[in-house]
């Protein structure tokens, strides 16, 4: 089933908020290492499950293998340590997190050593994925959801509409925003 929605983003935040996992396909592909918002798999960073969730569904991955987060650059400074202020836009550069703040984002970060290897999202950059973050943090406090790549395990991250689908159908994805349209799973 799909649905246009005025706010595509405030319903995806609502959905994140309630602890769904949520595939984006939005505008222009990113060009890059790493899924940066555009074609990704969204959920909270800070339930633990989510991992194990997000395996089952779609990634099929190994548990000690790490989702990154995606959070908003007016907030990192509450996340991670980075003292010399690097610009960190793709999921290239690893730092320490915030002991204090680690709850909040534990299922975005390594098992090992709770670092993570964070997407700092700048409003420049992407203003509608900047705008998503920034209503999960109006609804839950957090200024950051976890991202990983919209893809099915071993093949490469959705490219077309009909790719986000095909891959919706053969996975245990429940919600897909689809540009300015939700597709559910039907129940």
């Amino acid at each position: 089933m799909r649905e246009p929605l005025d706010d595509i983003e405030r319903r995806c935040a609502e959905l994140l908020s309630d602890g769904q996992v949520v595939a984006r396909y939005k505008g222009r592909m990113e060009f890059g290492a790493r899924a940066l918002g555009n074609r990704s798999i969204l959920a909270d960073p800070g339930n633990w499950q989510t991992i194990h969730v997000i395996n089952a569904m779609i990634k099929q991955r190994d548990f000690w293998m790490p989702f990154a987060p995606s959070m908003l650059a007016e907030y990192a400074d509450d996340y991670i340590i980075n003292p010399k202020g690097f610009k960190a836009p793709y999921m290239i550069l690893s730092f320490d997190t915030k002991k204090e703040k680690l709850y909040e984002i534990i299922a975005a970060t390594h098992p090992y050593d709770g670092s993570c290897r964070p997407q700092i999202v700048e409003k420049e950059h992407n203003p509608d994925y900047h705008r998503l973050i920034s209503i999960y943090r109006e609804l839950t406090g957090k200024a950051v959801v976890l991202n990983t790549s919209f893809n099915l395990h071993g093949f490469p991250i959705v490219y077309s509409p009909e790719d986000a689908l095909d891959v919706f159908d053969k996975s245990g994805l429940k919600y897909l925003a689809l540009d300015d349209y939700l597709v559910k799973e039907i129940e």
